[in-house]
């Protein structure tokens, strides 16, 4: 692992003219080499107290690198091939997937903070310099706005916390607190610690940042936005309450409440959205409050399938970003009103158009339908009382998958649509690299089993 991280490093500092393909090169190869540390309990201290890796940091650091990987094919046409300060942006996907590996890797409170924030800054850079429309600029101010209100309180809780246990080291903590729980905690501590995470998680009524990021960041501002940063906020809270055992009952279930009331209630706003991409956006704020809601009822259950949930939806979610770039690519339009017809078109499209609904639907055979079983239960388990909100979440999240579905690949063609247009090999190739893991990891779904056993 330590030699992965100052291969990277090097890769900074390299330049030459093929930069662009050794730096994704580098990264597809590093996540392949790095899927054996799957089944690995514990990897260990890697740098002193400050760097440590355990499976359920390993996984979020593969999933890492892969869409950072395929962040750089996504752009090959709009940034490379327009020459579109191609450097500049491959050495920026770069540094951000660095901040955020060694987000993952922290367990020096302090560190894990710091690195939580500056992953802001080369998100915002993508956003604000590769961005479509003059609106980028009211987006990255939103994010940042949401993000630093958000992240002072959880600075103030972590030295608090610090003083409390004269360590800032999580695993030391994780072995005091086996003798002192923190089980009924003050709710101002709770909601400092939680707040930021919960911004950029993003739960419902702190996520009207997102959709705007997503609509007016570029392909790989969406991936990244979709297939990673948004794990930083589902990893954070695991980490947290596993740590800390911060127990607060009754925000615990106001905040379950929120999030399983608000992904019914962006899922009625996907049905009406008429952008792709803003409707695939509101689809992930229904996801990850599922997932939140998974790891707040604390079932053993909820918590994997929280984890399942965070890499299948950042393997699906990036990949609709993806179907939908190649779509604006070749219409120069995202509406669901204008590009009808699709499979009259081009029909193999339309297959993985298909393939990459039912996935965000959560249907078999895919890894998204194992978590939202394993969410659904251990919600199940925790009060009967959900099992209303559960299958109306269920039926919309089908209802709007169907909706973008039909009005993409069905109906007349418009007039203005280039009706011999072609795909590249390379374009087969990104969703293909979506489209394996979400397939191929529920035959290894068992690694979850050791992820919180350690």
């Amino acid at each position: 692992m330590l030699g992965m991280f100052f291969s990277m490093i090097g890769l900074l500092l390299l330049n030459s003219f093929m930069i662009w393909e050794v730096r994704f090169w580098v990264m597809m190869l590093m996540s392949f080499f790095c899927l054996k540390y799957l089944n690995v309990e514990v990897w260990g201290n890697m740098c002193l107290e400050y760097l440590y890796c355990d499976s359920m940091s390993g996984i979020l650091v593969i999933l890492t690198l892969w869409i950072s990987g395929l962040m750089l094919l996504a752009s090959n046409y709009s940034i490379k091939y327009m020459n579109n300060k191609s450097l500049v942006f491959s050495f920026v996907v770069l540094i951000l997937c660095v901040v955020v590996i060694l987000y993952f890797l922290c367990i020096h409170t302090m560190y894990f903070y710091i690195f939580f924030e500056i992953s802001l800054v080369p998100t915002l850079m993508l956003i604000i310099g590769w961005g479509y429309q003059p609106e980028r600029l009211q987006a990255g101010m939103y994010m940042m706005l949401y993000t630093i209100t958000a992240s002072l309180p959880l600075l103030i809780s972590l030295i608090v916390l610090g003083d409390l246990y004269s360590s800032f080291n999580m695993i030391l903590i994780y072995y005091l607190n086996c003798f002192t729980i923190l089980y009924d905690v003050n709710i101002l501590w709770f909601l400092g610690m939680m707040g930021a995470f919960l911004v950029k998680l993003p739960m419902f009524s702190v996520h009207l940042w997102l959709p705007k990021a997503h609509v007016e960041a570029p392909i790989a501002g969406s991936m990244i936005l979709a297939g990673v940063l948004l794990k930083l906020g589902g990893y954070g809270i695991l980490r947290v309450l596993s740590v800390f055992f911060l127990n607060e009952l009754m925000f615990s279930k106001i905040f379950m409440i929120v999030c399983l009331w608000g992904g019914f209630i962006t899922a009625i706003i996907c049905v009406g959205q008429s952008d792709v991409k803003s409707l695939i956006a509101y689809s992930s704020v229904g996801h990850m409050g599922l997932m939140l809601a998974g790891v707040l009822c604390k079932f053993m259950w909820g918590w994997e399938g929280a984890m399942l949930m965070m890499v299948s939806h950042g393997f699906c979610s990036s990949g609709l970003f993806c179907l939908a770039n190649l779509m604006y690519e070749k219409f120069k339009s995202r509406s669901l009103f204008l590009c009808g017809g699709m499979v009259n078109t081009n029909s193999i499209m339309c297959l993985w158009w298909f393939l990459f609904c039912v996935a965000n639907m959560g249907a078999p055979p895919f890894v998204n339908l194992v978590s939202e079983i394993m969410l659904f239960c251990s919600l199940y388990m925790y009060s009967v009382k959900y099992i209303v909100i559960i299958l109306l979440m269920v039926f919309m999240g089908g209802l709007y998958n169907l909706i973008m579905f039909i009005n993409i690949q069905h109906g007349g063609v418009m007039s203005f649509m280039n009706s011999s247009f072609i795909n590249v090999c390379s374009e087969y190739l990104l969703l293909f690299l979506h489209f394996y893991p979400m397939l191929f990891f529920i035959l290894n779904v068992g690694v979850l089993n050791k992820i919180y056993l350690f």
